[in-house]
């Protein structure tokens, strides 16, 4: 009898443990930052487009298009999980008893727009857009450390302002 009162009640406990447990779930970035995305620089504009190829190719960032003749050059591209941190923000994430959300697949891409303002002056615009996918492990059981695959959506992730500081600083520095 008392092995049956002890099987009733740890299984009440872990019953009540599971039933008030909160969800893992994301939570979304809530602050909004001034950013700079937009430069002049006292250089002609054939210095300045090739200080901006020169970028891409010396951080290894494939350019998907390229139109000297509008000024435009842009990528897409996927981001280490280590350089993520440091360019975006996607929000956070917080864990559960019976599973946990992560912020995976983070990528971007950004446009370079070059426009010739005077003859020793270019204007320098750059436009980025960064991403992730949500996705959220639910635990296969009760007792389980195995996880399956409950959810995944992509979000739209905010920009730090540092992927346009660095691409600005050294475009103008050329």
């Amino acid at each position: 009898m008392k092995t049956q009162n002890k099987f009733l009640i740890v299984s009440l406990i872990i019953f009540i443990a599971v039933s008030c447990s909160t969800t893992a779930r994301f939570v979304p970035v809530p602050v909004t930052r001034v950013i700079e995305k937009e430069r002049i620089v006292n250089k002609p504009f054939d210095v300045v487009w090739q200080s901006a190829v020169e970028w891409f190719a010396t951080h290894n960032t494939p350019i998907k298009n390229m139109d000297k003749s509008s000024g435009l050059i842009s990528t897409e591209y996927s981001l280490p999980l280590s350089d993520a941190s440091r360019y975006m923000d996607c929000g956070s994430t917080k864990s559960s008893f019976s599973g946990y959300t992560n912020l995976e697949n983070h990528s971007g891409n950004f446009n370079v727009l070059l426009k010739k303002v005077g003859d020793n002056a270019t204007k320098i615009n750059i436009n980025v857009f960064f991403g992730c996918s949500v996705n959220t492990y639910q635990s296969k059981g009760l007792l389980s450390t195995d996880y399956v695959l409950k959810s995944s959506s992509r979000i739209n992730c905010t920009t730090t302002g540092t992927l346009e500081k660095e691409v600005l600083d050294y475009i103008e520095a050329f």
